[in-house]
């Protein structure tokens, strides 16, 4: 039996004007904005900052990194952050001043954020969300971090691919364990067994624990990847490739320019 022209219709018409079901959350448009300006009039530290743009206003929180406080009535936050660089309370929040100095400077030029909108939560009214800096080829997040003013965190940002996730959230690790190794920033303070040691601890994000990281295999990877490592450069990345295959991280004892601290730097990095 056919159905009334009315209740066709009717059917249509309710199908034609239904909210669409949402997106996955996994599902996110990823939007470049070229061309963006810092808010210099705004308040900001070294991982949150208002951006202007076609006579619009975005606050962007960094992906993948915490930098410390600035503010001296976030006292827990300056604690943990304090006993994680191994200094006192008030170098943590020196050390937060200098983020914040560092990020205004690299912002001083135009830049390119980098987001899907992700809401990133915190005390602020006003919304903020993720995003990534670039500016001539130089990404910010893992600027602070080679400058030792910022910790990679654990949570692993929703990224355009997951694999670039979890090899940036790698290579920050690298880059964190080589600044404390050189004892940039606020590592200048620790000792070189503290800072190595915690440099390979990724910070735990708001968000919880994130999958462990991908360590880097030193008898397949390339050259280009084991010079990401601390301690290695291009020449040590040869002598590491005509040496496979190795058994384990005593074989690198061998090699010339490998000692104990820089075996042990690389102990969680690497896998065989």
């Amino acid at each position: 039996m056919r159905a009334p022209l009315s209740i066709v219709l009717l059917l249509l018409l309710t199908c034609a004007f239904s909210p669409a079901a949402p997106a996955p959350a996994s599902v996110r448009k990823w939007e470049t904005i070229e061309g963006c300006r810092f808010a210099t009039d705004k308040y900001f530290d070294g991982d949150s900052f208002h951006v202007e743009y076609g006579g619009q206003t975005l606050i962007i929180r960094l992906y993948f990194v915490d930098a410390p406080e600035t503010d001296a009535r976030l006292g827990e936050r300056i604690k943990e952050q304090a006993a994680y660089f191994h200094v006192t309370e008030a170098a943590a929040l020196r050390g937060g001043k200098a983020a914040a100095d560092f990020t205004a400077n690299f912002l001083s030029k135009p830049f390119r954020v980098i987001t899907s909108r992700q809401l990133a939560p915190g005390a602020s009214r006003e919304q903020r969300y993720y995003g990534m800096i670039e500016r001539d080829g130089r990404r910010l997040d893992a600027a602070l971090v080679e400058a030792g003013l910022a910790a990679p965190t654990s949570e692993i940002a929703d990224y355009p691919d997951s694999a670039g996730g979890q090899k940036t959230a790698h290579a920050l690790r690298a880059l964190q364990a080589k600044a404390a190794q050189d004892k940039r920033g606020l590592w200048a303070r620790a000792s070189v067994a503290e800072s190595l040691k915690d440099a390979l601890k990724p910070r735990l994000g708001v968000f919880g624990g994130a999958p462990a990281p991908r360590t880097i295999n030193l008898n397949t990877a390339p050259a280009e990847e084991l010079s990401s490592l601390p301690g290695i450069g291009p020449k040590t990345a040869a002598q590491i490739i005509r040496a496979r295959p190795l058994k384990d991280l005593s074989a690198l004892d061998a090699l010339p320019g490998f000692g104990p601290k820089k075996i042990e730097a690389l102990r969680e990095l690497v896998s065989f």
